[in-house]
């Protein structure tokens, strides 16, 4: 059997024969890819199945999946309840009677399957190579926090050697839309490139996304002409609230190397009240279904 490559269109083996290789070869093709996924292991069995423990299939948000752990009702059961998993921080765990009055199955067995939620890590997307943009690159990358992606239209400045602590280096066009990578709920974008021409291109651009964090380089007076700007523009006042400006935590310093750590405290900020926010609402979720 065959399962769907969302990504290539293409089709791979199956783990039919345990071809954990391939299994993990494909996880880390999913996370380079920035993709959120749940993992199915068969890790108990009693009696009869139709898989042995350590089977493994990949189910994605909209109900495909990569391998299989035996087909059929249970399958289906399994892919059901790893859609419900999404929304979990935690490894979780369920268990399957392979019976006629459970599964309408006749292998008569008892099976437990861990579910293991997958995402990768959030994307640190810094528009501007030049001082702040490098210190924030060397410090995140060197951080591991984020999957740190640094943007340039200058060639210059987009240079891997200004930014090795970066996994990747971006030289863009002069509007800043060449090679952006995809923007998603995990995304903190950090804006502090050398022209407040393309800063405000930007951020006009990237105040209707759906990242997790906006920030811009500037002076309170530059925070606020934008604003006033942006509103004439027709831009709602509601999102520009939603901007981080002027950016970072204000621990005093003009040194790029201590802008760049006050900005990076924020955004550090930002991301983990979203993790304990996320917490409560799957908390929250699971009282109501008690």
């Amino acid at each position: 059997m065959l399962g769907r490559n969302q990504d290539e269109g293409a089709t791979i083996p199956m783990a039919g024969r345990s071809d954990r290789e391939a299994i993990h070869r494909r996880i880390a093709q999913l996370l380079r890819a920035r993709r959120h996924f749940v993992v199915a292991t068969i890790c108990e069995v009693k009696g009869s199945c139709p898989q042995r423990p350590g089977a493994k299939m990949i189910v994605h948000h909209d109900g495909a999946f990569d391998f299989t752990i035996g087909g059929g009702a249970f399958e289906a059961e399994v892919i059901r309840d790893g859609l419900a998993a999404f929304g979990q921080d935690q490894p979780i765990q369920h268990e399957y009677k392979l019976t006629k009055p459970g599964l309408g199955m006749y292998c008569q067995g008892l099976v437990k399957v861990l579910f293991e939620p997958y995402r990768p890590r959030p994307q640190l997307l810094i528009f501007g190579g030049g001082h702040v943009g490098q210190a924030l690159s060397k410090l995140a990358g060197t951080s591991r926090l984020f999957h740190v992606a640094v943007v340039d239209d200058r060639r210059e400045y987009a240079d891997r050697r200004r930014h090795a602590a970066a996994d990747r280096v971006i030289q863009t066009d002069r509007s800043y839309i060449k090679g952006i990578p995809e923007i998603d709920e995990d995304t903190y974008i950090v804006i502090v490139t050398r022209c407040h021409a393309t800063d405000k291109l930007l951020v006009k651009r990237l105040l209707q996304g759906g990242q997790a964090y906006l920030g811009l380089i500037g002076s309170e007076a530059k925070t606020r002409q934008f604003c006033r700007e942006l509103t004439e523009e027709g831009i709602p006042p509601s999102l520009l609230k939603s901007l981080h400006a002027p950016i970072g935590v204000p621990i005093g310093g003009k040194d790029p190397a201590e802008v760049a750590v006050s900005i990076l405290a924020e955004v550090i900020q930002v991301k983990n009240a979203r993790v304990i926010s996320r917490k409560l609402t799957s908390v929250a979720a699971k009282d109501r279904n008690l």
